[in-house]
């Protein structure tokens, strides 16, 4: 048989439509006949193109012909094992089968009496992390749903149905009957119904036409039946069955709960017996059923209630020790079944079968979809053994802790315990001395960040088993290093039994009578459901869980998730502000924590106001300080924010978590650049993020690091979906950044820093005195501790800048990282630090140095002038003195230099080169004119050189120099290609009409291949923006009056539309009075504008200085004029003014111009040194700047000046 449909599937292949990804041969096949079911996977998704193999995980559909509910199912996720291979058919690259014989039903192992409408089924690869599929939607050979799973129709065209019951079970008073219904597709010339009450079936009901029957059945206890529909329809004889079991319910008996017993499992010396608690007040009848009953709903298992009310129990007898049962609450008060809340193990029918055998090996046996997720106890475990190291173990200073944030996961492939512990000796030499998991209790699905938490005693089996989870924290404290949970308690999601207990079905939130669960959400930020924290049933829950992760699994402590959320006071709808309740609700919490354990840590997530924080903090408390708006500018360039407040011990200062973006993201995105240097640049990328964590870290008090950091990470938060899995750093499905020796140099860098805070210990640096320089281009720490003394210094800046270093005493200091000395005379004597360059000094030698490690960046190329776009004519200088040479012998002294380059066209932050213009010969092409000294020239209009076409728009310019005979290279900083942006020739920001009233309808269009070009490719940009009515020429301190938009949200308010016929032009219609809804007299002088991506996390912007109708702030908005008022090009230039003295020494005078005039001063390269409003003596010292020219503008009313200032 198998051969006869073999030889009719190849025939037939040819004529397979190519736009179906699914073909079940032969046609109209049904369940009753073998058959062959053939994949695509060139047609979908395309994503198992090229497989080497594919499997299918497949079942079938029994309830509807429409039906989408899985059973009897077969594959096992994720594992090449031959269950549910497919085989390549013959002749074919991309088209894969699989035989059903010898026949579907047998196949499947489907008993009689079930129907089979339709094959369930998902392709996937061998170990599960690819699936080919198609878009939602119905085809001619079935559906894909939502959630992309494939179902196939089957010819069913005479079937019947027992369409009620339809739930296995019912719990009815006495004298109710149910009613029991059939139907047929079509007339009958009989039909009939049977039940089976444990005696054999009698007949209780029939018809002899018609397409349905029914019957009242009406029983007088609790009885499980079986029901027999059975029908002739055109001729063939049809039967189906099916099993329910009715509970008669009746009054629960009254008992007090035994002594020392807690909601719950509640295990005895008598490993034949456990008893289980619910508190459950108000619900009046509630059975336990499992396993251990045949999942039958019995009287003997109905529970007891106390005299309150409050509890209902029930103690299980004749148990065997050891086996692992699995149990349920059926709930007669609601027709409900729910779990054990305090379960510290579930049966997940949906998500279990996905989790590998290698990963946790003691997944409960249960498929039960139709009753959801179970729970289980067993009785005589062993318990674990905990290692005679755990009675000595040593929390480190809590004041004191250098996190390191992990998110199982995305940190390993294997996302398991076991292998964890293996990376433990990673984590250490690193230098960190805690370990914070992202949340490990059972959450919804297996793939999640774990904020959407469903059970909260226990551990997640996606991770692996309880016994591995102690193994690490056991491994992890004999290597000195804490192990913290964060966890929410904030709120819980859908599948949390306390949830489910008391719910509003009609609404879908809680009802009004949950002990736990607020109604309604307090306040505007909302996850799930909100815990109810003045609830006392709410307190005695977090109390448990906390002391459970304590006691059970020897957690060091906590970072609670938003606990801004532990409040039931919103005032106007905001939890923003001053809350005593909320502060006394910690505070009552912590007291219990501590009451256990003393000196368990307690790390809140809290971004409440300053005075909370503060008192929270007094009180032992640590609240998580978000820094990176502090340290991500100033690491992309832009000279603002402070390091103030770095030293404090009441929070756990970070720049970057789970929840922000990599600074090393934001510096390729965002980083400015000049002449020389590029910050964009990956090379350059890994130095600034040195430097940066240099200064986070050598800070006292605690402070944390998210997961990959040290290897310099940069993949965006939105890869994949924000909480989507990221691609790992090492292992076979690795992207290679652990083997990477430029990014082991950061880890390097990273030890040495944690190095450094060790030896010198963070207490010594919290009773030193200091002399910090915590803003400013140059930024200092100075340590004046009474051991070993520490300087470190950096120049964030993109030029040359000169620092006192303020060292702390004369003698010999000892650079760490070039493992040189320097013998210190004058401790003020400056020291001038190129872009980029920073250094730690130590008054004892703490290292022999390490100097590939932190190297100060160079870059051999200028071209001016800069920047420029691709039809500019340019001229690069390359110097031959300062380029790396890799393994060859350099340029220094060449007789000849060519360049080889091309340009970067397909992404603003690639590297791939086209247009190359060179061919490694000494023919002419690319040859430079030597100028002398090693510097070499060449001149050119990209364009033209490139033979770009006028509509191609490129990003960069790439390129290395070599000799004529390509012995010899001349390369970038380590040895790399290198790269200079192109500017776009296009408008950064226009607003048509450029002059407006406040009732023109008019349309901003942002060009998103400008600037950073952060926004190129996206696929919704919006504008966070406002009018400013006041006519003045600074309009950053009133702007945002009448803002519109909510960053971060994908609302449509402010979303712009694709500009048609391009790519990434942007723009937005509206009239300013009714769109900002400002005062009716009011005029709109400016628009200021911030673009952004629809999660707020990306921004298109630019250098800060002027534009032709406006200009760039500091922070980077966008403030547009309207040219209705004044614009550069309608201004009077000022006649007769000048600043004076002109070179000057440090004190300058611009008295000649008027008061209020808006005076702003910046470098050669952009950057802004100085803005203010003109007033008083109008003098202003420039000393603190270094010796050079700089370009000052004035700008008032209707005029303007602008020139060049001299340093000296």
């Amino acid at each position: 048989m198998f051969r006869s449909i073999l030889t009719f599937i190849i025939s037939c292949i040819a004529i397979v439509s190519y736009s179906q990804i699914v073909t079940l041969l032969p046609a109209g096949v049904g369940p009753e006949e073998e058959a062959t079911l053939i994949f695509d996977a060139s047609e979908g998704n395309q994503e198992l193109m090229g497989a080497d193999k594919v499997y299918i995980h497949h079942g079938v559909v029994i309830d509807a012909p429409d039906g989408t509910e899985w059973n009897y199912v077969i594959g096992n996720w994720g594992q090449d094992d031959g269950v549910g291979e497919m085989t390549r058919v013959d002749g074919e690259t991309d088209k894969w089968m699989i035989s059903m014989s010898p026949t579907i039903r047998e196949y499947f192992q489907v008993p009689q009496g079930e129907n089979i409408f339709r094959i369930s089924c998902v392709f996937r690869s061998a170990d599960g992390s690819t699936k080919g599929t198609a878009s939602p939607g119905d085809y001619g050979w079935g559906s894909v749903a939502s959630n992309l799973d494939i179902y196939v129709d089957l010819n069913v065209e005479n079937f019947i149905s027992i369409t009620k019951p339809n739930e296995p079970y019912a719990l009815i008073p006495p004298g109710v009957s149910i009613k029991i219904t059939g139907e047929a597709s079509s007339s009958v010339s009989t039909m009939k119904l049977w039940i089976d009450e444990g005696e054999g079936f009698n007949e209780v009901a029939s018809v002899s036409d018609g397409t349905s029957i029914e019957y009242d059945y009406a029983p007088d206890e609790t009885i499980v039946i079986d029901i027999r529909l059975t029908a002739t329809v055109n001729g063939e004889d049809l039967e189906a069955n099916y099993r329910h079991n009715i509970a008669v319910i009746k009054d629960a008996e009254i008992e007090a709960l035994p002594q020392d017993l807690l909601p719950g499992i509640n295990y005895h010396e008598d490993p034949t017996k456990v008893t289980l608690v619910l508190e459950a007040p108000g619900k009046q009848i509630i059975h336990v059923f499992g396993d251990f009953t045949n999942w039958e709903v019995r009287d003997e298992n109905q529970m007891k209630k106390t005299p309150d009310g409050e509890m209902l129990w029930l103690e299980l007898n004749g148990l065997e020790a050891g086996r692992e049962y699995i149990y349920q609450y059926a709930v007669a008060d609601d027709l409900m079944f729910i779990p054990d809340p305090y379960a510290e193990k579930i049966a997940d029918p949906w998500n279990d079968p996905f989790i590998e055998e290698s990963v946790n090996p003691d997944l409960p046996d249960y498929d039960r979809t139709d009753l959801g997720i179970a729970s289980t106890f067993q009785t005589g475990q062993q318990p674990y053994e905990w290692s005679a190291t755990e009675d000595n173990w040593q929390r480190p200073d809590v004041n004191h802790l250098m996190i390191y944030e992990l998110h199982i996961r995305d940190f390993l492939a294997s996302h398991s315990y076991q292998d964890l512990i293996d990376t433990l000796p990673y984590l250490k030499e690193l230098g960190v001395n805690a370990i914070e998991l992202m949340p490990i209790n059972e959450f919804e699905g297996n793939d999640s960040w774990g904020y959407n938490p469903s059970f909260f005693f226990a551990p997640d089996k996606y991770y692996g088993t309880k016994d591995q989870l102690k193994s690490f924290i056991e491994a992890s404290h004999e290597m000195g290093m804490a192990v913290i949970l964060d966890i929410v308690l904030n709120h819980a999601f859908g599948q949390n039994p306390m949830l489910r207990l008391y719910l509003d079905t009609d609404e879908y939130i809680p009802a009004a009578d949950n002990p736990w669960f607020n109604r309604d959400y307090v306040g505007q930020y909302q996850w799930g459901f909100d815990f109810n924290h003045e609830s006392p049933y709410t307190q005695r829950f977090v109390d448990r869980v906390n002391k459970y992760w304590l006691e059970e699994y020897h957690f060091d402590g906590y970072r609670f998730d938003f606990t801004k959320g532990f409040t039931n006071y919103a005032p106007g709808g905001s939890v923003d502000g001053y809350d005593e309740s909320r502060i006394a609700l910690l505070k009552r919490m912590a007291d219990e924590i501590w009451e256990y354990d003393p000196e368990a840590y307690v790390i809140l997530e809290h971004w409440s106001p300053a005075q909370e924080e503060e008192e929270l903090g007094a009180y032992g408390m640590k609240m998580w300080a978000n820094r990176s708006y502090d340290f991500v500018p100033v690491a992309n360039g832009n000279i603002t924010g402070s390091f103030n407040n770095m030293e404090r011990g009441t929070h756990v200062s970070l720049i970057s978590s789970h929840d922000e973006r990599r600074v090393g993201e934001h510096v390729l995105t965002e980083g400015r650049s000049n002449a020389s240097i590029n910050l964009k640049d990956t090379i350059v990328m890994f130095e600034r993020v040195k430097m940066t964590a240099a200064f986070a870290y050598l800070y006292p008090g605690p402070k944390m690091m998210w997961q990959f950091d040290e290897l310099g990470y940069d993949i965006d938060i939105n890869f994949n979906g924000r909480t989507g899995r990221k691609p790992y750093v090492w292992g076979a499905e690795g992207n290679g950044y652990y083997g990477d020796p430029l990014r082991q140099h950061i880890y390097e860098t990273y030890k040495g820093i944690l190095n450094v805070r060790n030896t010198i210990t963070p207490q010594a640096l919290a009773t030193a005195s200091t002399d910090h320089k915590e803003s400013g281009a140059t930024r200092r720490l100075s340590y004046d501790t009474e051991d070993i003394d520490l300087v470190v210094v950096g120049n964030f800046g993109l030029s040359e800048e000169a620092i006192d270093p303020t060292f702390t005493q004369n003698g010999m200091w000892y650079n760490y990282f070039s493992g040189d000395s320097i013998s210190v005379t004058d401790v003020n004597a400056e020291m001038t630090l190129a872009s980029g360059e920073w250094h730690i000094y130590t008054t004892e030698r703490l290292s022999e140095g390490n100097p590939d490690v932190v190297k100060v960046y160079s870059n051999p190329v200028t071209i001016t002038p800069y920047p420029f776009k691709k039809g500019d004519e340019i001229k690069i200088t390359f110097d031959a003195s300062v380029a790396f040479q890799g393994e060859t012998s350099g340029l220094v002294g060449a007789e000849k230099v060519y360049i080889h380059s091309g340009v970067v066209k397909d992404d603003p932050l690639g590297t791939n080169i086209d247009n190359i213009v060179g061919s490694l010969m000494d023919d002419g092409i690319g040859e430079m004119t030597n100028i002398g000294e090693d510097l070499w020239e060449i001149t050119l209009t990209p364009s033209e050189y490139y033979s770009l076409a006028a509509e191609e728009e490129i990003y960069k310019l790439g390129m290395f120099f070599r000799d004529a005979n390509n012995e010899n290279v001349g390369l970038g900083f380590r040895d790399q290609l290198i790269y200079f942006n192109v500017a776009s020739g296009g408008n950064f920001v226009t607003i048509d009409p450029p002059t407006f009233e406040a009732d023109t309808e008019i349309t901003i269009t942002f060009d998103a291949t400008q600037g950073n070009r952060e926004l190129v490719g996206s696929d919704k940009v919006y504008v966070h923006s406002s009018a400013t009515i006041e006519d003045t020429d600074n309009p950053e301190n009133v702007s945002w009056k009448y803002t519109i938009g909510n960053w971060g949200m994908d609302d449509g308010i402010g979303e712009m539309t694709k500009v048609e016929g391009t790519t990434d032009q942007w723009q937005i219609t509206l009239t300013p009075r009714t769109y900002y809804n400002f005062p009716s007299d009011a005029f709109p002088y400016w628009i200021s504008a911030v673009f952004r991506s629809a999660d707020g996390n990306k921004k298109g912007t630019g250098e800060p200085g002027e534009l032709e109708n406006g200009f760039i702030a500091s922070n980077q908005d966008f403030f547009i004029r309207n040219g209705a008022t004044s614009s550069l090009n309608g201004l009077n230039k000022i006649e007769g003014a000048r600043v004076f003295p002109n070179p000057t020494g440090g004190i300058v005078d611009f008295s000649m111009y008027d008061d209020g005039m808006l005076l702003t001063v910046f470098t050669i390269d952009g950057r802004e040194v100085l803005r203010t409003i003109l007033g008083g003596s109008k003098t202003y010292d420039l000393s603190n700047l270094n010796q050079g020219i700089y370009t000052y503008f004035v700008r008032g009313k209707q005029k303007y000046q602008t020139g060049n200032i001299v340093v000296k």
